[in-house]
């Protein structure tokens, strides 16, 4: 009996290892190809393999995760407006589905900071007065459950940078921000090869221009 127990545990182990290797493989193509994508297609063909992964592995959300910052990305390349919209629309129903997942994870409120611009964009006097509040928001929740994400501070300080110095903004109120996620990019390591790992270089550039 003891025997036969020790056989189905070893082949279940067997199963769940398998699983695990099949989602890695499939998150290693899909990130592969975000990596290399420079046309708004190739982004989409990343999303739509992020999102088939997403499909068959509903625990996770890096998936989703991704799915919706290639969606974001798109959004920001396209110059049709309603075609815009569609991909920030899209990468907000990832968001919602990765946030039903791990409604307490740092990164996803990082990246719905990042995605509320991209909804501006379409319609700055409608949304912006509505928006702005949300994506502070979201910075302050993304700092407040890491304040070792250095995509919190890139984010707030680029909001800074954007914003007239009569509302507070401005290079010299951005800069402490920017030099605060340089401070945390530097010393920033992935918690998997899957994890978020975008803002150094943008960061970079920034900061050398102040």
């Amino acid at each position: 009996m003891k025997t036969f127990i020790t056989i189905l545990f070893l082949l279940s182990m067997s199963g769940v290892s398998g699983q695990q290797d099949a989602y890695r493989q499939a998150m290693q193509r899909a990130m592969d190809k975000m990596s290399q994508a420079s046309e708004p297609s190739d982004f989409q063909d990343a999303a739509n393999m992020f999102e088939r992964i997403a499909q068959t592995e509903k625990a996770e959300w890096l998936p989703l995760y991704h799915a919706a910052h290639a969606c974001i990305v798109t959004g920001f390349t396209e110059s049709d407006l309603s075609r815009k919209d569609g991909y920030f629309d899209k990468a907000q129903q990832f968001l919602d589905r990765a946030f039903k997942i791990a409604p307490e994870e740092s990164e996803l409120y990082a990246l719905q900071a990042f995605l509320y611009p991209g909804k501006i964009t379409v319609d700055p006097m409608g949304r912006g007065p509505e928006l702005i509040g949300s994506m502070n928001d979201a910075i302050d929740k993304a700092i407040r459950l890491n304040p070792e994400n250095p995509r919190g501070y890139y984010l707030r300080a680029i909001t800074l940078l954007n914003m007239p110095e009569a509302f507070g903004g401005g290079k010299a109120v951005a800069k402490p921000w920017f030099e605060k996620a340089k401070e945390r990019f530097d010393r920033f390591q992935p918690a998997s090869a899957f994890s978020p790992d975008w803002g150094k270089q943008q960061n970079e550039e920034e900061l050398s221009k102040l």
